[in-house]
């Protein structure tokens, strides 16, 4: 009979044991961090984001529960150990804020649409780039130095006692804003929001080159790209080099982009979260770089005078250039009409002189739109100013077919230049007296509601360059 070594059957039976757990019967509680929960939030995103202070944080120190909604996604790199999200709408309206937290793939437990619980026990916040960002204090590795601490990422060991994922997913689209138009968004309350852009396409200087482009910029690690609506209005669409899709190349195409609104300084910055929210299927379009202004209140009258007092004079960027009143539209070029003023009289004033060759465009032709109730109105007077004269640049016509907001070129014009005259001959920067450039009779037979249209014309295709300034004031409608 062998013997048995007790040593070793006493090592074997632990390991043997320890492998089937057979040690007890009892099992610990599992772990519900990749579980959904249900909680009840105490207290608004609000009650956090219209208190966060623009220097320095808060520190939150009571047990205070607050639900969102995620918006954004590292699924495609563009997006790095942060997540962005707006608040729960309950009537009252959205808004938007982030929180960093040092983990990465975090798509895979806070996918968009989800509802989140956030325990702000302990928590910082701060209103950084007109956001606010809720996490733990960075000390900077100065544990002795409070004066560097700043709000940094949550820890991977705490954030998933932090951000609790809720049963309830609601979707993208039902968080997503669809706004019309890019000027829409420009706005600080979109921000860490979730948008979607139609209508939109790449400027020409982005078309053919990657979504991460060192030869076009190279900035923090990104390319800074701009896109364009139809209307002219632009935004900066940023990708960073660890996007998953940052060597595919740019399309010409035009069509929808989703992203989240960033902002960094003053700049708004989109950003795409995966290749999929670029949806450009549709062909390219024509955009009107230089959009109407104005035409918010268009009133069409018989008898009226407008003599520019009620609106703000200043420089080419700071006059009033958006007219409710009137319609402001640039054909060719970029440049609108606006207000501006000597010794305390307002007027409008139009030229195509640039002194930088790079603002010196070939063809300016900009339209100042008065709307007229022509069977009311017998007649139209006006009076004009130029200086450095390098050739006549304005004209006048009326039309009755003219559509608000589209273009002059398609409406039906009457030229009426030569019943008027205009301001000449002045070829330095001397202020002379504005002309009385005469009275226009309308003809009988002109009724029913239409415009009288102000046209310069000038640029640098001609020669000698055509860069008049042309100042136009009191105009009268009798």
């Amino acid at each position: 009979m062998k013997n048995i070594n007790i040593k070793s059957f006493l090592v074997y039976s632990f390991i043997l044991c320890t492998s089937v757990a057979c040690v007890n019967e009892k099992f610990d509680t599992p772990s519900t961090n990749n579980l959904c929960e249900s909680l009840t939030p105490n207290k608004k995103v609000t009650d956090f984001t219209n208190q966060a202070p623009t220097n320095g944080f808060t520190t939150h120190k009571a047990d205070d529960i607050i639900e969102a909604i995620v918006t954004s996604s590292d699924e495609g790199g563009t997006f790095y150990k942060s997540i962005s999200f707006e608040s729960v709408d309950n009537g009252s309206g959205t808004v938007g804020f982030s929180i960093p937290v040092d983990q990465s793939n975090l798509h895979t437990e806070f996918e968009p649409g989800r509802k989140v619980y956030i325990k702000m026990n302990g928590l910082s916040y701060t209103n950084k780039n007109a956001s606010t960002i809720i996490g733990e204090i960075f000390n900077n590795e100065t544990p002795n130095n409070t004066a560097d601490d700043q709000v940094g990422r949550i820890s991977f060991v705490t954030y998933k006692n932090i951000i609790k994922k809720s049963c309830e997913n609601v979707g993208e689209e039902k968080i997503v804003k669809k706004p019309l138009f890019i000027n829409q968004i420009l706005n600080d309350s979109y921000i860490n929001k979730l948008i979607e852009l139609k209508d939109v396409q790449f400027l020409d200087a982005s078309v053919g080159k990657k979504y991460f482009d060192p030869t076009l910029n190279n900035l923090g690690s990104a390319t800074n790209h701009l896109i364009t609506d139809l209307n002219g209005n632009k935004i900066i669409v940023r990708i960073s080099e660890f996007a998953k899709f940052a060597s595919k190349t740019i399309s010409n195409k035009n069509g929808k982009i989703r992203g989240v609104l960033t902002k960094f300084g003053s700049d708004y910055q989109f950003i795409p979260r995966t290749e999929r929210d670029i949806q450009l299927t549709e062909d390219r379009k024509e955009v009107d770089l230089a959009p109407a202004l104005g035409g918010s209140a268009l009133t069409y009258s018989g008898s009226f005078t407008e003599n520019f007092d009620t609106y703000t004079a200043g420089s080419i960027t700071t006059g009033t250039k958006d007219f409710p009143k009137y319609i402001n539209d640039p054909l060719l070029g970029s440049k609108y009409w606006y207000v501006t003023s000597f010794s305390s009289n307002k007027y409008i004033v139009m030229s195509a002189f640039n002194s930088a060759s790079s603002g010196q465009e070939q063809n300016n032709k900009s339209y100042f739109i008065v709307p007229v109730d022509f069977t009311a109105a017998n007649s139209m007077s006006f009076k004009t100013q130029d200086r450095f004269n390098t050739g006549n640049v304005l004209k006048v016509y009326y039309s009755t077919n003219y559509v608000p907001f589209s273009k002059v070129s398609d409406a039906s014009l009457t030229d009426i230049t030569s019943n008027f005259t205009i301001a000449s001959g002045t070829l330095t920067g001397t202020t002379k007296p504005f002309v009385n450039s005469g009275v226009f009779n309308f003809p009988v037979n002109l009724t029913g509601n239409g415009y009288i249209i102000f046209e310069y014309s000038g640029g640098y295709s001609f020669s000698p360059a055509r860069t008049t300034t042309i100042h136009l004031d009191d105009i009268v409608i009798n």
